[in-house]
């Protein structure tokens, strides 16, 4: 191989060249097409799989075919129109639910640490090194990929030389590449030191207990308790957190992968408070889209939502109260109420939404998103046929409370025009009292 295709070869990602080459083989083998393909071909072995391949394996497979008519200087069959109303219509016919990994909350995390400090104190109770090595490791790995938000191929990445280790204080660490770093420029990460759970901790106690120094952090460990000197593989990630899972209790726990611990960081910090716009570069996604799929509304948070619009309703309650304590002869004290009452503002909405230059597309996209995720939770009501003017109906049980959530509000709209490469100009104004926020 000479230094050119070397290079050529360094500049793709190894998990995509095999991707790849194994659907070609699958059009030609498999399927015997013939290569350069038709038009028609493509869509005709699309049909052929449309009811044993998933939606996201049909794209892989047009990718790859895409991507060989292109190297090879043929014209590319993939971007037909028959092709692409040939994919439409499967998804139409074959509707797929994403499966997404279960996220691991944060009282899972305890649980799971809790005992594998137990088991950790028990190996080495027993001298046992072999499991004292595995658990110190595992540990270290669950408690980092939680709080760093790492996907399994960038926790096998890590490499001793590109870290800081500070017990105490936090830990920063250099990853050169990642799954969305495609021009390999590299990335620094820093991750705190913590009260409880705290991953800087777990992985100085496994570095000083594995004696590393330099290579890989996490490496694989076999039955006999020898320490290797490659890292894990990303695949073995997920088998590692189910068996330990298992071992610890945890229900369903075949519904976890590597990517429950993104998932459950995700979870934790938007609950917590985080602005998105903090959460996304922290965890280091590019856009808001790829943020939204790993942030879910719990079962608690959903109720307390419907319930905080409930709670306009306690006039009535107590009204009802009142009748019942007339009609047991006790009197009734109206001034101690069991919850604060919920008022509701009308707010009217005036936004100007534009590009930054005639290069930028994401006007529509930043629209959608600023009316999905900003107004729809406010029964948002449009005013013009534009998208200027909103009518929102705003929930609020004291005026500093009302200022605080439309300023949180105002600053979610301005990073998503932002991120879309729009300008906005945006003011909330409520008719009935004369208030102004912009």
């Amino acid at each position: 191989m000479s230094r050119v295709d070397e290079f050529i070869s360094a500049a793709e990602r190894s998990n995509t060249r095999r991707s790849y080459a194994s659907a070609v083989q699958h059009f030609e083998v498999e399927w015997k097409g013939f290569l350069p393909a038709t038009s028609e071909a493509v869509a005709r072995y699309l049909a052929d799989y449309a009811s044993s391949l998933s939606n996201n394996t049909l794209r892989q497979r047009l990718a790859a075919l895409s991507r060989w008519h292109t190297d090879q200087g043929f014209a590319d069959p993939t971007k037909a129109p028959v092709v692409r109303k040939v994919l439409k219509g499967i998804r139409a016919v074959h509707p797929a639910l994403e499966k997404r990994a279960r996220p691991l909350e944060l009282e899972q995390l305890q649980q799971v640490d809790t005992w594998l400090e137990r088991a950790i104190e028990a190996a080495r109770h027993r001298d046992d090194q072999p499991h004292l090595l595995r658990y110190t490791r595992d540990r270290a790995l669950i408690l980092f990929g939680f709080w760093r938000g790492f996907r399994s191929d960038e926790l096998i990445r890590l490499k001793l030389e590109n870290m800081q280790l500070s017990p105490g204080e936090g830990l920063t660490c250099y990853l050169e590449r990642s799954k969305t770093d495609r021009n390999y420029v590299g990335r620094e990460f820093k991750c705190p030191a913590l009260s409880r759970l705290c991953p800087v901790t777990a992985l100085n106690e496994w570095v000083n207990l594995a004696e590393l120094h330099t290579g890989p952090v996490f490496r694989r460990i076999d039955r006999w308790g020898h320490l290797g000197q490659e890292s894990l593989v990303s695949t073995s990630v997920i088998p590692i957190l189910r068996n330990l899972f298992t071992s610890v209790g945890l229900a369903s726990a075949q519904e976890y992968s590597s990517h429950s611990l993104r998932r459950g960081f995700a979870n934790w910090a938007r609950a917590s408070g985080w602005d998105i716009k903090d959460l996304m570069a922290y965890v280091g996604w590019k856009d808001i889209k790829s943020a939204m799929r790993y942030l879910d509304a719990s079962d608690t948070a959903l109720q307390a939502r419907f319930e905080k619009g409930l709670e306009t309703l306690a006039p009535a309650a107590s009204v009802a109260s009142e009748a019942v304590a007339k009609a047991s002869h006790q009197p009734s004290e109206s001034g101690s109420e069991a919850f604060a009452v919920s008022q509701t503002a009308i707010i009217d909405v005036t936004m100007t939404l534009a590009r930054f230059n005639k290069h930028s597309r994401g006007l529509t996209r930043g629209r959608r998103l600023i009316e999905q995720i900003c107004f729809e939770r406010y029964a948002m009501q449009r005013q013009d046929t534009e998208g200027t003017r909103y009518g929102l109906t705003v929930p609020f049980t004291s005026r500093e409370q009302l200022g605080d959530d439309l300023y949180a509000l105002l600053d979610d709209m301005y990073r998503i025009a932002d991120d879309n490469q729009c300008m906005l100009e945006v003011s909330f104004h409520e008719p009935l009292t004369g208030s102004h926020w912009d």
